[in-house]
C-alpha cells in the first residue's frame, strides 16, 4: 500500500526511490571527478595543477562574492 501525504504530489516510496538514486549518482561522479584528477595529476604534475586550482577557486571566490 502506497502511503501518501495528505498534500503530496509524489508518494513517499517515490522520494526515497529519488533519494536513493540521487545519492548513487553523487558518489559515481565523485569518483569520476577523483578519478580525472589523478588521470590529470598523472600527466602534469602537482606544482602545476595546484596553481590551476588556486586561479579556480579565486575565480570562483570572486564570482561569488560580487556585490549587485
Amino acid at each position: 500500500m502506497a502511503s501518501e501525504y495528505k498534500t503530496a504530489i509524489y508518494t513517499h516510496e517515490q522520494v526515497e526511490n529519488a533519494r536513493t538514486k540521487g545519492q548513487l549518482v553523487g558518489w559515481v561522479q565523485g569518483g569520476l571527478a577523483v578519478g580525472g584528477l589523478l588521470f590529470l595529476l598523472q600527466f602534469i604534475g602537482w606544482i602545476p595543477l595546484i596553481g590551476v586550482a588556486g586561479l579556480v577557486l579565486f575565480a570562483g571566490y570572486r564570482f561569488t562574492q560580487r556585490k549587485k
